[in-house]
């Protein structure tokens, strides 16, 4: 088994810190698990990977790790593929939950029943790792087939928004990756064994910033009128167009009432269609996409030499916003800063 030629001290800092992020990841993918089931498959993944780095530490730099917890190891590592495969099929194809779907976890979970009793000699080194990493590196090319089924059809049943785009590749390659290089020390010979462990540390703190900047993508739901929704994505990016120069000419966005019914009849077009290209082609939820356009009016009385004297409260209120307190988060939320901190940073010249 080739070894990287890095301190010892590095090797587990970065391996941890992988291993931790993909931790934070899994416990905040359970806890959205109400608002879409595809959460906890997601979650699930980001826990089996968790424990599979831990270990490939424990198996580089601790020989007396008892049996049962390699086991517990090489168990997750099943577990990753087919949760994550599930995971892309139901969020590229949105489709209701079968019961059949768990006959993908059979193997974990006779692993799971036998994981005080294989052993290294007479099982996982007879084929049985062997095994287990052919099955993954087959899940992962079924999720990168499927990823590029929905890219070549032209008929999709769901659009995605570029950050709903970028997050799935980025699930799928980098996942596709990580199985790989496992693959290639044992299977080929050719990589070092930390290099995968290493290599995800990037590829997690990325999705952790997208996450972190589209809050919405784990929201990601079409419900059965939207499943209707026969439109192609050129048509629905272009009600999107609509819906911003509606906004931006008749300034709905002032009224404190404005709601998505209101967008509707504006447009002319059903509430869930609206919801629809909020959700998918731009990547927010309503109050955000509303919230965006309060907040760059609000941004541009801010600097006006007229509005000076005038509370900021005073510019929230006629900008649409129903409070103070409301205005204030999706001021921070937006632009990452307060409306005091703005004003004096864009006025101190």
């Amino acid at each position: 088994m080739r070894t990287l030629k890095l301190d010892k001290e590095i090797e587990v800092f970065i391996t941890g810190l992988g291993a931790a992020q993909s931790l934070l990841m899994s416990f905040y993918s359970f806890f959205e698990r109400k608002k879409d089931f595809k959460n906890l498959l997601l979650g699930l993944f980001f826990l089996a990977i968790t424990f599979r780095l831990a270990k490939s530490i424990l198996w580089v730099y601790l020989d007396t790790s008892p049996l049962w917890l390699i086991n517990i190891g090489f168990m997750a590592h099943s577990v990753s593929g087919p949760a994550l495969f599930l995971y892309i099929l139901h969020f590229l194809f949105p489709r209701k939950w079968s019961n059949w779907s768990l006959i993908h976890f059979v193997p974990s979970l006779v692993l799971l029943f036998y994981v005080g009793m294989l052993s290294l000699d007479n099982f996982w080194y007879a084929g049985g790792y062997t095994a287990l990493l052919f099955q993954q590196m087959g899940y992962s090319l079924a999720g990168i087939v499927i990823l590029g089924i929905h890219f070549g059809s032209k008929k999709k049943k769901v659009s995605l928004s570029r950050s709903s785009l970028i997050w799935i590749a980025a699930l799928v390659l980098g996942t596709a990756l990580l199985q790989f290089l496992y693959f290639s020390n044992y299977i080929l010979g050719l990589t070092p064994y930390l290099l995968g462990p290493i290599s995800y540390l990037p590829f997690v703190y990325f999705l952790a910033f997208l996450l972190f900047k589209n809050p919405s993508l784990l929201k990601h739901s079409v419900s059965k009128k939207h499943q209707n929704i026969r439109l192609s994505a050129q048509e629905l990016d272009a009600y999107a167009k609509q819906m911003k120069q509606l906004m931006e000419r008749e300034k709905l966005y002032l009224d404190p009432n404005c709601s998505l019914n209101l967008v509707s009849k504006k447009m002319k077009q059903p509430s869930y269609l609206i919801s629809h290209v909020v959700n998918n082609m731009l990547g927010k939820s309503f109050p955000d996409f509303l919230n965006g356009f309060r907040i760059e009016e609000v941004k541009f009385r801010l600097l006006q030499p007229e509005n000076h004297n005038v509370k900021i409260a005073s510019i929230a209120y006629d900008c649409g916003f129903n409070s103070l307190s409301s205005f204030n988060i999706a001021f921070k939320k937006l632009t990452g800063t307060t409306p005091t901190q703005f004003l004096k940073n864009n006025t101190a010249q």
